[in-house]
């Protein structure tokens, strides 16, 4: 369908949906939305899409894809003030800390849009395991952007790590330590850093002080209904900003975020096929809990989940595990190149993209 932007105002497009701009200009996330180049928005995502002098746009729901408009702008002014201030940095940290649902991806987005703009190539590491865009569940990733985008869906990462979990509880010390390697490129530029949404409880605190004592940020930007993360920045110290959450937030359940990760695992392993590997050809290492056992249960690792790497420990691809016998290893995941090492993950993930348990 056509749709009439007023000016100064914003549509919020929800996916699945494509959006076309068709006349007038517009942006999205401090980004130009450049006419005539359709832009696909996931299923449980969402775009702001504003304009100053108005814009018509071409716009196809699917699903339980919907629209709604709002007057003016829907980025708070304490983001643009945040901008700036990475914008003068030039180099170091950022890292985002925020509870789930407070457009903690949203701020990484229209951070990387703005410094664009004002001519610095940032970095980006989307540390989020359980809901990651630049790559499957159960994975973390770093990508250099070099032209605006309007999700960190659209990032093409340079590497990949896997963690093998969806949440950072149980594998807290390995992401830490990934974290801080993806983070510490050497470039001189800024590295900006997602990350989860875990922050209540004795435990996320810890983790999320450790993690923030370990990478030593410039700059903390937390996102906060309230006094969510007090506990966290009473604990360190480092320069912060408190900034509002995102407007007209998409709340998600347990269930939503599940469906994300479905359509996630599915989508990386599209194209999969069954294959066998020698375990003579490549290194095979199991989840902590196994550390020490020369003969792992083989039907508990059935389904796991396993990160297929390269010489250097970095990601090729995913795949899932259907067993281990005498004579290699039988995963089913995408061809894989230059494979070295398969490491096996705690998440229970069918061939149809499914998570089924945990180990």
């Amino acid at each position: 369908m056509r749709y009439a932007l007023s000016p100064k105002n914003t549509v919020i497009v929800r996916g699945p949906a494509t959006a076309t701009l068709l006349a007038g200009q517009a942006t999205i996330l401090g980004g130009p939305f450049i006419p005539h180049q359709p832009k696909t928005i996931a299923n449980q995502k969402q775009w702001p899409i504003e304009t100053e002098s108005g814009a018509e746009l071409e716009i196809t729901l699917e699903k339980s894809g919907r629209i709604f408009e709002v007057q003016g702008s829907t980025i708070p002014v304490s983001w643009s003030v945040a901008a700036a201030t990475v914008e003068h940095l030039r180099e170091g940290r950022v890292m985002i800390l925020g509870p789930p649902d407070v457009g903690k991806s949203t701020l990484c987005v229209y951070l990387v849009n703005k410094m664009l703009q004002a001519g610095q190539g940032p970095c980006v590491v989307d540390a989020d395991l359980g809901q990651a865009d630049m790559g499957p569940p159960t994975t973390i990733a770093r990508a250099v952007p070099t032209q605006p985008i309007a999700s960190l869906q659209e990032l093409t990462p340079d590497r990949r790590l896997f963690i093998g979990h969806i949440s950072p509880s149980g594998c807290e010390q390995k992401l830490i330590r990934d974290i801080h390697g993806l983070s510490a490129g050497g470039e001189k530029r800024l590295t900006i850093i997602n990350t989860d949404g875990w922050v209540a409880g004795p435990d996320a605190v810890r983790y999320k002080v450790n993690l923030l004592t370990r990478l030593q940020p410039d700059l903390v930007l937390a996102l906060a209904y309230s006094n969510e993360l007090d506990p966290i920045l009473s604990g360190v110290r480092f320069h912060s900003m408190t900034i509002a959450a995102a407007k007209e937030t998409l709340e998600r359940s347990r269930v939503d975020r599940r469906s994300i990760r479905t359509d996630a695992y599915r989508r990386f392993l599209e194209g999969a096929v069954t294959r066998r590997v020698s375990k003579e050809t490549v290194q095979l290492s199991f989840p902590p809990g196994y550390r020490g056992v020369s003969i792992p249960d083989r039907r508990a690792l059935s389904n796991l989940i396993v990160g297929i790497l390269d010489n250097e420990g970095y990601l090729i691809q995913i795949g899932t595990l259907i067993r281990i016998d005498d004579e290699g290893v039988l995963i089913y995941s995408r061809p894989a190149e230059a494979l070295h090492h398969i490491e096996v993950g705690h998440v229970k993930l069918s061939i149809s993209g499914d998570e089924i348990g945990f180990l």
